[in-house]
């Protein structure tokens, strides 16, 4: 999986790696080695963090599923008495 961006959007991610290693490392980089290490780490990283993000996604749209499920059965309405049961079968 390759993850690619607008040339936009590349370019503001190298401008954050050039501050960022200007800033915490007192090292400037150019154009050319902020894009490098932006591709090895969306290469070599970014699979990592879209995993971890999907696992998210899932937990969170099970969460709101069951919660769904709940409301559909609240909406449930109750069978009159009669000779069939809950189900609507004829019970033995």
């Amino acid at each position: 999986m390759n993850l690619t961006f607008s040339r936009k959007m590349k370019d503001e991610l190298i401008g954050k790696i050039q501050d960022y290693f200007l800033k915490e490392m007192e090292q400037e980089l150019g154009n050319f080695e902020a894009e490098f290490l932006l591709d090895y780490f969306s290469e070599h990283l970014g699979p990592h963090y879209y995993n971890q993000a999907i696992r998210d996604v899932q937990t969170h749209l099970a969460s709101h599923l069951d919660n769904l499920n709940e409301r559909i059965d609240e909406l449930e309405k109750p069978l009159p008495n009669s000779e069939y049961g809950k189900t609507g079968i004829v019970e033995a």
